[in-house]
């Protein structure tokens, strides 16, 4: 008899973002004080949260309109390259993010 398991992987979107630019980060559900996003950028071993009220002054959320909100990161930076998920108020899972920020390109003129 073969048995077959079945682990569920999430999705990602891949985004590629170019330092210095602002990222929005959409995620389809209401902005309540329980919403979270988590970032990991595999360098330490830890997740870090960002919540609706945060002290990171480049990464805040924000309200779209309609039952969604965006996670914006203003003045991206290399350091912010890694996964985001978003979280309902029940903490499920609802959206993911690859984000990666390339450093900043210079062209010679000649």
């Amino acid at each position: 008899m073969i048995y077959v398991v079945c682990i569920e992987s999430p999705v990602y979107s891949r985004l590629e973002v170019i330092a210095g630019r602002s990222v929005e980060l959409l995620c389809n559900t209401s902005l309540t004080s329980d919403t979270m996003w988590s970032y990991d950028n595999d360098d330490d071993g830890y997740v870090d949260y960002v919540y609706r009220h945060t002290n990171r002054p480049r990464l805040f959320i924000k309200p779209t309109g309609d039952s969604s909100h965006v996670l914006f990161i203003s003045d991206a930076q290399t350091k912010d390259t890694g996964v985001y998920d978003c979280y309902d108020e029940q903490g499920k899972r609802k959206v993911g993010y690859r984000l990666s920020i390339a450093g900043m390109r210079s062209t010679v003129m000649k």
